[in-house]
């Protein structure tokens, strides 16, 4: 049964951490998209502000929580 739980732990982890690069990407492909578009550093920095910081901040945070949750979980059927 440890196995599986260490197992289903480190998966959790993986997946999280993917979850966190696809996030990352997406903002680095939102930058040069502005930045081909010829907009100022101003103007990303405003629309980032506005837009990515949000979507980013909330994806991160979902995928955090639920990373918490099941290592939680796990954890307690492991104590106990």
């Amino acid at each position: 049964m440890y196995p599986f739980l260490m197992a289903v732990i480190i998966l959790v982890s993986i997946i999280a951490l993917v979850g966190t690069l696809y996030v990352g990407k997406n903002v680095n492909q939102t930058i040069s998209k502005y930045e081909a578009e010829g907009y100022s550093a101003e103007d990303e920095v405003a629309s980032l502000q506005n837009h990515g910081k949000k979507t980013s901040f909330r994806l991160l945070t979902t995928i955090y929580s639920i990373t918490f949750v099941i290592t939680a979980i796990l954890c307690a059927i492991f104590i106990f």
